[in-house]
Parts: C-alpha cells; structure tokens; sequence
C-alpha cells in the first residue's frame, strides 16, 4: 500500500508536504559586499581559497571565524556569483543554519530544504523520479526497522484521495530516522553523479536545538560530504561557523580558513570563479 501511494503522489502535493525553510528570502537580507573589501582579504586572497575555487575536482573548505567577520556575506556572495554565471556548469544548493532555529530537527529542515532546491532546480522529467527515489529510500530504512514500522501504520486516513496520501506521505517523512534522511538525499544526488554540484552550508554554530543536535548534524553533514565527493567528480562544498569548540573537533582534518590563523599567502591574480 505504502509503495502504491509513493508511486501515485503527485509533485505538488510533495513539496507542500516538505518542511522547507526560505533560504533565497534569508539570503537576500544579507548585505552584499565587495570581495576587495580588506576586511574581506582574509578569504578572497587566500591561498587555498584560490585554489579551491579554481580546482577542476571534488574540494571542500571551511571558514571559520567571529561573528564580526560577517562570514554569512561570503557565503551569500559565492551564491549569487554561481546563479549569475551565464553558462552554468553547476547547480547550486545552499542552506543557511540560522532560518532553522526553532524547527524540532535541524537534519529534516536540511534535507527536506535541499532536496526541494534539487527538484525545482531539474528538468521535468527528472522531478518524479527524484521524489520516488528518495521516498522509496526513506520506506526501505523504516521496513528494516521494527518501531519504525509500528509507527508508520499508526497514519490517518483522510476524507478523500488525495488526503489520505498527504497523510501518508507525511507520516512516512515524519517516521524516518536522520540517518533515513540522510541516505535519502545521497540516493536523490546519485542519479545524476556525473552532475557538478556547489553545496553552501553557512553557520553551523547557528543550531542552536542543544549541543548534542549541532554535533550530530555536524557528523552527519560530514559524512554527507565525504560520500558525495567519492560519489561525484566535480562537487565543491563550501563549510562555515563560528569559532565553535565541537565543530572544530568534528571537522578536524578538513581543509580550513580560520580568521586570523589562516595561511597568510595571496595568490598574485585574484581569481574567484568557480571554476
């Protein structure tokens, strides 16, 4: 029954069910900013920057750095100079921890909030299969599981059609566990892995659920990332925080920009196309 409903739910009705926070209204109350800035240099001139602006494979970077270093404006910037390249050789996802203050799970609002920008961002024929694919994936989890299961039954039947398979749909995303979740989205970007993706994640101090949530999603965004650059050859992954204790333990041994202890080369040209 449950995979009849999955292959009969309509587009619309999906993405209304998502739990999806408005990055593009948040995004562009964030002041813009001029990358010759000198307050900026910190960044923009910065050896490993450059390069893994320009690198032609899978990279990620981390900036790190006091709420005065207005990090969210980098982030911001690096947005808007994607979707403005004429030729666009990636899509571009992007989240900015603080729209999810408040929300019961900060893992649910990033998925759901990606996955969203992945499906308007496809062409029409591909929209479907992505919605089948990750919920397909999400079932799979929660039948492995036997609460998950009891659970899952526990659904309310609506009045008509359409009701009764929102309210499955629902419930269906509101039983699965965050690692369903996160599978769920490694298997909606799998099928096209061939695909160029700049993944933005700004403000992992932000989460402010409990210490706990921000260091397991924390674990799980990096894991996330390791599985998509063995997965796709070109994804560029753009991490920032705040000086922040256990984000930096957890992303020890990642590349990393931290204000005032980042590697003090420049490159000679200051380039930040994203190649």
């Amino acid at each position: 029954m449950f995979r009849s409903v999955i292959e009969s739910v309509g587009l619309d009705l999906f993405l209304h069910t998502l739990l999806v926070f408005d990055q593009e209204k948040h995004k562009s109350s964030i002041q813009s900013l001029d990358c010759n800035q000198p307050k900026f240099h910190w960044v923009f001139k910065n050896i490993d920057f450059k390069q893994w602006s320009t690198a032609g494979c899978s990279q990620v970077i981390w900036l790190s750095g006091r709420p005065e270093c207005n990090i969210n404006q980098v982030s911001s910037y690096i947005v808007d100079l994607e979707n403005r390249t004429l030729e666009k050789q990636r899509s571009v996802l992007y989240f900015f921890c603080s729209t999810a203050i408040g929300a019961k799970s900060i893992v649910a609002v990033f998925v759901h909030t990606l996955l969203s920008q992945i499906i308007n961002r496809s062409p029409m024929d591909k929209k479907m299969v992505m919605v089948k694919v990750f919920l397909h994936a999400l079932l799979e989890g929660i039948f492995k599981r036997e609460e998950g299961v009891k659970k899952l039954l526990l659904f309310k039947k609506g009045d008509s059609q359409d009701e009764t398979i929102k309210n499955i749909i629902k419930k269906i995303l509101d039983t699965s566990s965050k690692h369903e979740l996160w599978a769920a989205l490694m298997a909606v970007l799998a099928i096209e892995h061939d695909q160029a993706l700049l993944i933005v994640v700004d403000g992992l101090e932000e989460v402010k659920q409990s210490t706990i949530e921000k260091v397991e999603f924390s674990k799980g965004l990096r894991e996330f990332v390791a599985h998509l650059e063995k997965r796709i050859s070109k994804v560029k992954t753009l991490l920032t925080s705040g000086v922040d204790g256990e984000i930096k333990e957890v992303f020890e041994g990642l590349p990393c920009i931290e204000y005032d202890k980042e590697r003090k080369g420049s490159a000679s040209t200051h380039v930040i196309k994203l190649n």
